[in-house]
């Protein structure tokens, strides 16, 4: 049996018959970093010694007190860790330990879980990547930021990173290295010791290879309790309906005529199979106030980053061009044209949310096609963009290929707080046959030349 090529959930079910230990799970993971990460390089640190320390402490633990009991999970680089090294992708963050765990963090290790190590994200999890590669072609982007999450991910190294999402960075590594992504409703895991980019748009999230795996991480991290209102009311008190309908949009998005011929053809095929007569399916015609989205979403972003980051602006020598310019230009933002744009993010929020009110389920291309050559080219525009800046919940499943056999991803959204609406109706597409478990993929040397 080997252990790397074992869900989340396939490795507590063996753990609870005796099968496996902690430790084996472990150095299962260890043996994947070591023959695979010199080739991908998803990895900004590991010690045996701090995983050791973990084990130590699991091993005191009753596995049926502990949902997460000795899941190896990957930690995106811009999450505190007391035990580890926060460097953020910036060589000016080098060698920084914050001291204390993040919340999400904090929770995953309350639920028994173990922070295998921190992957590589871009610089200050924006756009600049030049070191994780896609396993599926060495020559191509894995996407950014949470590139090496993604990949620790979809090669087996760990069963489940946690990553973030301010534009694309869940969503599109996700379509990219052909595994789960998930985004859920802003605010839902708490972002307490997360680097901050953004106020309004920072949401985090995190990859697996399986549908109970993405409900398994849900509810170990997120935020639950009467504190927590709409969670409370929304998510806490939710129910399963066995034999639900499912009300389903498909859309074609602002960006849509972007898209590769090839991949609007594997989309449309694969949304020609949802037979079933619990699915009523429709084309969604999104709100007029979606096509300026991009625009509104880039001054706040913009306008965000240059905010938080004077300090390291002044520090440019360190500081990729790329990071430099969008700083550059958020400094010409006024503070009016700001707080206008974020005034127009929460209006166009809830009327969005009464909007959606007619659907459970949009279903759409997660990016507008293939991963592209090169890993600092920039993405093709998509709708990621849309579902981030309303606070929309998006799994990104691993369902379509496009013209030259690499992985493309649909979009699953649902209204706020409508998180597990969104995996009952993944789970049910597994019952149709229609996504699946994904196995790792061992690293791919392309036959293109750039």
């Amino acid at each position: 049996m080997n252990l790397a090529h074992l869900t989340a959930t396939q490795l507590l079910e063996q753990l609870e018959a005796k099968a496996i230990t902690p430790q084996e799970i472990a150095q299962a993971s260890l043996k994947q970093i070591r023959e695979i990460d010199p080739t991908v390089h998803a990895w900004e640190f590991v010690d045996e010694e701090v995983i050791q320390a973990q084990l130590t402490k699991i091993s005191t633990y009753a596995q049926t007190d502990y949902p997460l009991y000795a899941i190896p999970i990957g930690v995106k680089d811009i999450y505190n860790t007391y035990d580890m090294p926060t460097q953020m992708g910036s060589p000016i963050w080098q060698d920084f330990t914050p001291g204390n765990d993040a919340r999400m963090v904090h929770y995953l290790r309350r639920s028994g879980a173990l922070m295998l190590g921190k992957t590589v994200t871009a610089e200050f999890a924006v756009h600049y990547q030049d070191k994780t590669r896609n396993p599926h072609d060495l020559l191509r982007s894995p996407g950014t930021s949470s590139s090496g999450s993604c990949v620790a991910v979809a090669t087996g190294m760990v069963p489940v990173a946690l990553g973030s999402q301010t534009a694309g960075s869940i969503s599109r590594p996700a379509s990219y290295c052909g595994i789960y992504g998930f985004k859920p409703t802003f605010g839902v895991l708490p972002r307490i010791g997360v680097l901050k980019t953004t106020d309004s748009l920072d949401t985090l999230g995190f990859f697996a290879r399986s549908v109970e795996d993405l409900v398994l991480i849900f509810e170990a991290s997120r935020v639950r309790g009467e504190n927590y209102e709409y969670v409370h009311h929304h998510i806490d008190n939710y129910h399963t309906a066995p034999e639900k309908k499912f009300r389903i949009g498909i859309v074609k998005h602002p960006k849509w005529d972007l898209a590769s011929d090839a991949a609007k053809a594997a989309f449309e095929q694969w949304c020609c199979t949802l037979q079933s007569p619990r699915l009523e399916i429709e084309e969604a015609v999104l709100p007029v106030f979606c096509d300026t989205i991009h625009t509104t979403h880039q001054c706040i972003y913009d306008k965000s980053l240059a905010y938080y980051f004077k300090d390291e602006y002044a520090q440019h020598t360190l500081m990729s061009p790329i990071f430099y310019n969008i700083i550059q230009e958020g400094n010409k933002i006024t503070k009016e044209q700001y707080q206008e744009a974020l005034e127009k993010q929460s209006r166009e929020t809830v009327a969005f949310n009464d909007w959606i009110e007619s659907y459970d389920i949009l279903l759409t291309l997660a990016t507008a096609d293939e991963a592209p050559i090169g890993l600092t080219t920039p993405d093709i525009p998509d709708a990621n963009i849309i579902w981030t800046y309303l606070g929309l919940p998006t799994a990104t499943i691993p369902v379509l290929k496009g013209k030259n056999g690499l992985p493309i991803g649909i979009s699953v959204v649902a209204g706020k707080y409508r998180d597990k609406l969104l995996l009952d109706f993944l789970t049910y597409l597994k019952t149709l046959n229609l996504v699946k478990t994904v196995l790792p993929i061992s690293p791919v040397n392309s036959k293109e030349s750039v």
